[in-house]
């Protein structure tokens, strides 16, 4: 056997003397003289876009106003177009005043005022502000004895510690009341209505957000509309309109001797502490549950349409010749009438 020393040759021939090495600058045809003419300007583009979004991001700016908002027979009309807003008791002066502080980001947005049929206008321009925030927060001070219109356009609405009539309407914003009387009306848009403490004539309408009610106390007809949200309530007195459109009721407290609630679909849950005169309830598909006060008082109780639902009281609640009636159509939901 013959052993031989060293590499045996590649069959594929020698190996090259160094590294790979172009053969000569790339040569530039006409497609991609193109991509260079369109690519570098949009990369550009995205580089400054970003840099300007980053900016933008952690860029911000604030100015205060105020603004005298006049009284015209005994009230006061104000539209804001933005930003949230918080009513306080003011002094005995002739008018009301604004004063706040706008928020912004890169773009400055001016702010401006002026007088209409409708009352009085705040507006503030957030149309050019395509970047960062814009909006603001702001106080109204109202003299003593002074009703209020208050139309926020979205933002937020707090308000405490008005006796001469509250009209506010947030469309879309919630709004937030305590130890309201007179004539008072709220209206969320679509947000959350969260009041305690309101006498007098009350009607709220949250158009889909929830209510949440304590303490409300009226001589006529108290009104609550959520338009889908839930009802919660404790402490009404008063006669009682209730509707949910779709939203679950659930009540303590209860002291109307006519209530009427119309739940949608959702359950209703009530727990009255003065023996009702004449409740009714429509529940369309819901579960029904009441609790009545302690007591000898018998009640005529009808419960038209179950559609299968299971109906459930104690055989001494029930008189045909009671004056005190009860109403219920579930729908298909299961009724419980209880005494406790």
């Amino acid at each position: 056997m013959t052993i031989l020393s060293g590499a045996s040759p590649s069959p594929a021939g020698p190996s090259p003397a160094g590294p790979w090495a172009a053969a000569g600058p790339l040569r530039m045809t006409p497609g991609r003289w193109l991509a260079l003419a369109i690519g570098v300007p949009v990369a550009l583009a995205l580089i400054g876009w970003a840099g300007f979004g980053l900016v933008a991001s952690v860029a911000r700016g604030s100015y205060p106003f105020s603004f005298g908002v006049p009284v015209q027979q005994g009230q006061v009309a104000l539209n804001v177009n933005q930003g949230n807003i918080t009513l306080h008791p003011g002094a005995a002066t002739s008018s009301a005043r604004l004063t706040g502080t706008v928020q912004y980001g890169l773009s400055r947005p001016g702010i401006s005022e002026w007088g209409g049929p409708g009352g009085f206008t705040v507006g503030l321009n957030c149309a050019g502000v395509s970047t960062g925030n814009c909006g603001m927060n702001a106080s109204l001070d109202v003299p003593p004895r002074t009703g209020v219109m208050l139309n926020s356009n979205g933002g937020d609405i707090s308000a405490s510690g008005f006796a001469s009539g509250t009209q506010l309407t947030a469309e879309g914003g919630n709004i937030t009341a305590s130890n309201l009387s007179g004539n008072v009306y709220l209206d969320s848009g679509g947000g959350d209505v969260n009041a305690e403490g309101l006498t007098g004539t009350l009607h709220a309408d949250a158009e889909g957000g929830n209510i949440t009610a304590s303490n409300w106390t009226t001589t006529g007809t108290m009104r609550a509309d959520t338009g889908g949200g839930d009802f919660s309530g404790e402490g009404l007195t008063g006669d009682l309109q209730l509707s949910t459109m779709g939203g679950n009721v659930l009540a303590y407290g209860v002291t109307s001797a006519v209530t009427s609630v119309q739940s949608g679909g959702g359950d209703v849950s009530l727990t009255f502490s003065q023996a009702p005169q004449n409740l009714q309830i429509t529940a369309q598909g819901g579960n029904v549950i009441i609790n009545l006060p302690p007591g000898s008082t018998t009640y005529n109780i009808y419960t038209p349409d179950t559609q299968g639902g299971n109906v459930s009281f104690p055989s001494s609640l029930a008189s045909a010749s009671s004056h005190n009636t009860i109403t219920i159509d579930s729908g298909g939901g299961d009724i419980i009438i209880d005494q406790s």
